[in-house]
């Protein structure tokens, strides 16, 4: 399989992580969003969003959720990242919500503020979304375990979507993260001890 995308997306470097994670090999081509790579990369994925998955068939999946739903469904029970069903599943898949909205918002954040000219900078919006990624950071600290990674000793797909977003925040929006947060910095530094998250850190 062939994962496109840079791992400073913190939806490629999630699908990466999941698939580390069930234990499934993959080649990586860190096509950017940006350049001369965004043609080829609608060659892929005629959208010209990342992550894409190109499976061994052949057959591209886009958007994370239809990806992670893929490799939940073809990896056997004892690989997946998911609780099946129930309250366990419900909570696991908020988990997964929050941290795609903070992931979200954060990258808006960064073509707002890095990518646009200043001259064109919208302070209103830029406060709004930044209200939205600090909101996102406190209800994941709120519920971030104080120890393993809430599904017991083995991170879970909540847990790679958590860390993949927090991370992205560190990397591109430190300011926003550089007080506070101690449960979800520790969460991060227990994840990224592993090989699973260390191999693609952005």
């Amino acid at each position: 399989m062939i994962l496109h995308g840079r791992f400073l997306s913190p939806f490629v470097r999630r699908v990466a992580i999941w698939m580390s994670l069930q234990g499934r090999a993959f080649e990586h081509r860190p096509l950017m969003v940006t350049g001369p790579d965004f043609e080829t990369l609608k060659t892929i994925n005629p959208m010209g969003r990342v992550p894409a998955l190109t499976l061994d068939d052949g057959t591209t999946l886009v958007e994370t959720f239809a990806i992670v739903d893929w490799l939940e469904e073809t990896a056997a029970p004892e690989q997946r990242l998911l609780p099946p069903s129930g309250e366990a599943r419900r909570g696991a898949l908020q988990a997964v919500a929050c941290a795609n909205t903070l992931a979200e918002k954060a990258v808006a954040l960064v073509y707002e503020t890095v990518r646009r000219p200043e001259a064109y900078h919208w302070a209103d919006w830029i406060a709004r979304v930044q209200s939205q990624v600090a909101t996102s950071l406190d209800l994941l600290e709120a519920h971030a375990p104080e120890t393993g990674f809430g599904g017991g000793d083995q991170p879970t797909g909540a847990t790679a979507a958590v860390v993949a977003g927090f991370d992205f925040v560190g990397h591109a929006l430190p300011h926003l993260v550089a007080e506070g947060y101690p449960r979800l910095k520790a969460l991060s530094e227990r994840a990224n001890a592993l090989p699973a998250f260390s191999a693609n850190k952005p």
